[in-house]
């Protein structure tokens, strides 16, 4: 009897062994921002592990830097940032990188952008920030594109100073009157009415473009070599994800307490930060999201036109 105890523990043993070496290492990188909320739910589920994949996730701190450690291996997905990133590589590396879900909007209502102004400020409209200081979080040339492509629909954006504002200082300087206004993503205009010190200008600045069928802003993609190399793995990654976005979709508020663990966002943030849509590839408007790469093509944020949508990884 304790001969078959001891030959059943050997084959468990040699059983739980086999199956930690059968699991496929995967790398991916986020941005800390909340559109990556099916990453995070997808370690605490465990999704990665039923698809036989061992998962090691790190935060990074702008699209540039994800893209860039896409292109040169360094991880295998990026799991989530902004998908102005993917239309950068494109310009300098065709068709190196594929997108596999999408983050946005699928009407006019696009809530995560907000423009601010300090809560004693006169500014009543957009037409009275001639001649102000705007400033635009995250940086880049991306944001900056948007918030002159918002602003020329009541007047000319020239007449107004542009400065990019790093998210770490872009409420104090709002505060300080180092700038006028602000244009940014939430949670920083929730952050800016708690604290007292600003109010919103244009609630929903992003429903001015006029873009009715609305448009993905952010990404989940891989290198077209990634996807070459491991065509099954890409498949599994995939599937963990929309399977993630399922969960999200039948109980976000179950959901929205991983902002707090994984983003250190305050319990009453995470809760009430407006969430549209994780859009999966297959059912995309894509020719809506390419009206929004070409507004942006418009304002002089690409030095070319990109057809955005060739970029996505369909199976």
């Amino acid at each position: 009897m304790k001969r078959q105890v001891t030959v059943l523990v050997m084959i468990l043993i040699l059983m739980m062994t086999g199956t930690a070496l059968s699991e496929e290492k995967i790398k991916i990188g986020y941005m800390t921002i909340p559109m990556s909320l099916p990453t995070f739910l997808a370690v605490e589920k465990g999704l990665f592990e039923q698809e036989g994949l061992k998962a090691e996730i790190s935060p990074f701190e702008s699209s540039t830097i994800i893209m860039g450690a896409l292109m040169a291996g360094r991880i295998d997905a990026s799991g989530c940032s902004g998908i102005p990133g993917f239309w950068f590589a494109e310009q300098s590396a065709p068709s190196q990188l594929k997108l596999f879900l999408t983050y946005g909007s699928s009407s006019a209502k696009i809530p995560s952008f907000v423009l601010l102004v300090k809560k004693d400020s006169p500014l009543k409209n957009l037409r009275e920030l001639k001649g102000k200081r705007m400033g635009t979080c995250p940086p880049g040339i991306t944001a900056v594109a948007m918030t002159k492509a918002i602003i020329r629909t009541q007047m000319d954006p020239e007449a107004i100073i542009f400065q990019e504002v790093p998210p770490t200082i872009a409420i104090s300087a709002l505060a300080a009157g180092q700038i006028d206004a602000l244009f940014a993503v939430e949670p920083m205009g929730m952050m800016a009415i708690s604290q007292g010190i600003g109010r919103y200008l244009v609630e929903e600045p992003g429903a001015l473009l006029g873009l009715q069928k609305g448009f993905a802003s952010a990404g989940f993609g891989f290198s077209a070599q990634f996807i070459k190399q491991n065509p099954l793995l890409a498949k599994k990654l995939k599937s963990v994800y929309y399977k993630a976005v399922d969960l999200i979709d039948k109980d976000r508020n179950a959901a929205r307490p991983l902002l707090v663990k994984y983003l250190g966002f305050p319990d009453w943030v995470a809760m009430k930060i407006p969430l549209t849509n994780w859009m999966k590839v297959e059912t995309l408007d894509k020719q809506a999201t390419q009206q929004y790469f070409d507004l942006l093509y418009r304002e002089g944020a690409y030095t070319k036109r990109v057809d955005t949508t060739k970029l996505y990884y369909e199976n």
